[in-house]
């Protein structure tokens, strides 16, 4: 919170249940602060390496769980400070019943809109003491005071005012740091049930705001809490959903890795088998895998065909078309055809011995041989004969 935020801030005091002011008014209000004499705080430093204040609240929750199975104890972390990957500072400790009745008292003050904050009543104070010592809050009916230690709050207490004075208190806190090997330090007391006293806290809290910017974020109120829960629960929520999310997600991907696992699988396989295939085919004495085998067997039987006198397989139809159209009733029916750079084989049918020894004549003309083998009578279907043709 910026230093200047009291300059839109009224504050009030607790006292006797409700809610008295101390700053002059405002003619702009946006946040009102209510200086509260809690009964019961604990107060506890802490240090994580991270800074998030949901996570902070979330591991202070886990180290006083076993703690707190009965409950009515709520916790407020205030940051004093904090890098980019830690942080540190302290937790107050409040008791629920204690939070709710400073709460509804600090409500009273009819500032709507605000940003409401409640703070312990000694805590605005410390300037006064230069981070070293005691501050004591008095009004009509306690004494309140915080020991402090580098800047920082250390241990808080509270009294009935008719049951204790100043004096009593410092002679606790001086007993208190002798058994500790500590010093007490400066000692500072404002009576808030005297207006002379009260005048001066304005200037008091703004130096203090100077030195220790970090009190501006302390607020101890039941409807900080309350928004602090549900912030949480939302954050769980859609945290819960983000996991979900995720998790779908990594499926997803675990997915689409698998079948690119396969399909990478599928493809070595499909080189190996090709770099086998041309391996066998055109270079026995080579190992490893062949790069390309594909392109490389076209270029290699593309040298072969260019040293060769063969006819190309569209020179080959051509030669059939040509033959039969100038045979129309040469009535032959060619069921297969495998070509290759040496020549032609035909497998077919003919009505008779003869139509085939004419489609025979007819590619002996045009190619160096044409011998039909194994021609057979089937019944239904004629003649069936091998045809091969020779360059």
């Amino acid at each position: 919170m910026p230093v200047h935020f009291h300059e839109n801030t009224e504050f009030y005091r607790i006292t006797e249940g409700r809610a008295v002011k101390i700053s002059s008014p405002l003619k702009r209000v946006r946040h009102t602060v209510s200086v509260a004499p809690l009964k019961s705080v604990a107060i506890s430093p802490f240090s994580f390496p991270f800074n998030n204040v949901l996570r902070i609240r979330e591991a202070l929750k886990l180290q006083v769980l076993p703690y707190s199975a009965a409950g009515g104890m709520e916790l407020f972390p205030s940051i004093v400070e904090k890098t980019p990957r830690s942080s540190s500072g302290v937790t107050w400790f409040v008791p629920s019943a204690d939070l709710e009745s400073s709460t509804d008292s600090a409500s009273q003050a009819p500032v709507p809109q605000a940003d409401n904050k409640v703070w312990p009543a000694p805590l605005p104070l410390v300037a006064k003491i230069a981070g070293e010592g005691v501050t004591f809050w008095l009004d009509e009916e306690n004494i309140c005071s915080m020991l402090w230690r580098g800047g920082v709050p250390t241990l808080y207490r509270w009294k009935p005012r008719e049951r204790a004075t100043v004096e009593s208190e410092h002679a606790w806190y001086e007993a208190y740091c002798k058994s500790r090997g500590e010093e007490l330090g400066n000692v500072f007391a404002l009576d808030a049930a005297q207006p002379s006293e009260l005048s001066r806290f304005m200037d008091i809290l703004k130096e203090s705001l100077g030195l220790y910017p970090w009190i501006g974020d302390v607020n101890l109120s039941k409807s900080a809490l309350n928004s602090a829960l549900v912030l949480e629960r939302t954050v769980r929520i859609l945290s819960r959903a983000a996991s979900w999310v995720l998790v779908v997600g990594l499926l997803a991907l675990a997915g689409n890795g698998l079948r690119y696992y396969t399909a990478r699988q599928n493809i070595d396989a499909l080189l190996d088998r090709s770099s086998d295939l041309y391996r066998s085919a055109f270079d026995p004495g080579r190992a490893g895998r062949i790069p390309n085998p594909l392109d490389l067997a076209r270029s290699r039987m593309g040298e072969l065909q260019s040293g060769t006198e063969g006819r190309s397989i569209i020179e080959v139809f051509s030669d059939l078309g040509n033959i039969l159209e100038q045979n129309p009733s040469m009535d032959v029916k060619l069921d297969l055809v495998r070509y290759n750079l040496e020549g032609v084989d035909y497998t077919g049918s003919a009505p008779d011995t003869e139509t085939a020894q004419d489609f025979r004549r007819a590619w002996a003309d045009i190619a160096g041989t044409a011998l039909i083998q194994n021609i057979h009578n089937v019944s239904g279907v004629g003649y069936r004969f091998d045809l091969s043709v020779k360059w």
